[in-house]
């Protein structure tokens, strides 16, 4: 099967023996102190996403299967997919029975970039804080913005839901009339550093990998 990057989530993170993992953005700046003693910050880069994800014990031969992705995506210019296994949709619909084959589109963009408005949602569908969102932009490369929201609200009688607050803020090249995934979006990642683990006969444990979000 010939490779393509990035790895679908079928490829890789779906298949892994997973027993934690961490996901947030990184802060991406740094800290200076003035004469008053105040601490100003100052943005260093864009905020990508980032965590790492410990493995648990399992047979060798899926362990085996682990190994030879991890060797695979140390390769340079490797990528995949990633969704957060702890969503599997929105925190008020789960399964994604209320959405059915309802589609979000963006409405509207802020000026400020942490704000968005929704239409084609069902009436009164709920987005809630700690809600995970994400939408494709641009062209060669095709980018994922994956975000979560901080301020949610209520979609009215004509499913559109006005000046959602999302974190990371959301990055040029967002398009109105873009669809919107809800609640288990997608990101581009690639690996920071792997620990393959150490096995016994059949077992094998202690493995993790860190990874981080990539705009290319």
């Amino acid at each position: 099967m010939p490779i393509s990057w990035p790895l679908p989530t079928s490829e890789f993170i779906d298949v892994l023996p997973i027993k934690s993992l961490t996901s947030r953005p990184g802060r991406a700046a740094s800290s200076s102190e003035a004469g008053d003693g105040s601490v100003l910050y100052h943005q260093r880069g864009a905020r990508l996403w980032q965590g790492q994800i410990t493995l648990d014990l399992d047979f060798h031969d899926v362990w085996a299967s682990v190994d030879a992705t991890l060797s695979l995506l140390e390769e340079p210019g490797a990528s995949f997919l990633f969704k957060d296994p702890r969503m599997t949709g929105p925190i008020a619909d789960p399964q994604k029975t209320i959405l059915g084959s309802a589609v979000a589109v963006i409405a509207a963009l802020s000026n400020n970039a942490h704000e968005l408005s929704l239409s084609g949602l069902p009436a009164g569908y709920i987005l809630q804080r700690g809600d995970l969102l994400g939408f494709t932009y641009g062209a060669d490369p095709t980018r994922h913005a994956y975000h979560r929201v901080f301020a949610g609200g209520v979609a009215n009688l004509a499913g559109e839901l006005a000046d959602l607050a999302v974190v990371p803020k959301i990055r040029k090249g967002a398009q109105i009339g873009a669809p919107v995934t809800l609640g288990d979006p997608v990101l581009k990642a690639t690996l920071k550093q792997s620990d393959y683990g150490s096995s016994r006969a059949t077992v094998s444990e202690g493995g993790s990998f860190e990874w981080v979000q990539t705009l290319r």
